[in-house]
């Protein structure tokens, strides 16, 4: 069995990567264009006990996703999880953004869910599980959030359509929100206001404090085990009911 994520080099993916494998387990890492940061994930995941697979591939296409998938399948076993956490920002106002921009932006933080489980599919088996990284964004207005957003927000369409389509074959697709990281695409969206905003949201925390890595790992493993097999089509909130707040 394999663990396959794209976007799995650094930030959220990687912590999942790590959260939801095991030592001895495959786990095949995509990644846009950081070679170091790709590099240094393999390094912690093998020391782990992970057997690692990096590929460097643009998930934004088409020809992206099969590269990754190919790999995958090169392993010939079965795919047991398959994460999306790929994203990418540009930022400014929806209606200054190229047509390029919005384009790409939409394939490689939306569309490519559905490429990726499509091309996953001859390799997931019954108790499969696919999970996709959401956020509050797709509720709510984030000034700067805009190629994220309402992309994420056609994703979660995405996950309810695919989970009906995938029910009787076994295969779950769910939706995980954790709450504010320090990630790239947090400092994209924000910039020098970053250290700020995570401040921020760790004041306005109901629960009195930022999510950490193990609390989405410990959900994301739920969502992924038979203890959650009539969970499909669903996405969970881990904010600690900051997301609960306007």
């Amino acid at each position: 069995m394999s663990v396959v994520v794209a976007g799995g080099s650094k930030g959220i993916g990687l912590e999942l990567a790590h959260g939801v494998s095991e030592p001895g387990e495959n786990v095949v890492i995509g990644y846009g264009s950081d070679d170091a940061a790709a590099e240094s994930a393999r390094v912690r995941l093998e020391a782990a006990g992970r057997i690692v697979t990096i590929v460097r591939a643009d998930t934004g296409t088409q020809e992206g996703v099969r590269e990754l998938i190919a790999a995958a399948a090169a392993l010939a076993e079965p795919i047991r999880v398959l994460i999306h956490s790929t994203v990418r920002v540009v930022t400014g106002p929806l209606m200054d953004l190229s047509d390029e921009d919005l384009a790409h932006t939409l394939a490689v933080n939306a569309t490519s869910l559905l490429w990726l489980t499509r091309a996953a599919r001859p390799n997931l088996d019954r108790g499969s599980a696919v999970l996709y990284l959401t956020s509050r964004g797709v509720r709510t207005y984030v000034a700067g959030y805009g190629t994220v957003g309402p992309a994420k927000s056609y994703a979660d369409g995405l996950i309810r359509y695919l989970a009906v389509e995938l029910a009787p074959f076994g295969i779950r697709v769910n939706g995980l929100a954790p709450s504010t990281q320090d990630t790239d695409a947090l400092r994209d969206v924000f910039g020098d206001r970053t250290d700020e905003v995570i401040a921020a949201a760790k004041a306005k925390n109901p629960s009195g404090r930022l999510v950490v890595p193990e609390d989405y790992c410990a959900t994301a493993r739920f969502l992924i085990s038979s203890d959650a097999s009539m969970i499909t089509g669903q996405t969970l909130f881990v904010y600690g009911g900051a997301d609960l707040l306007g």
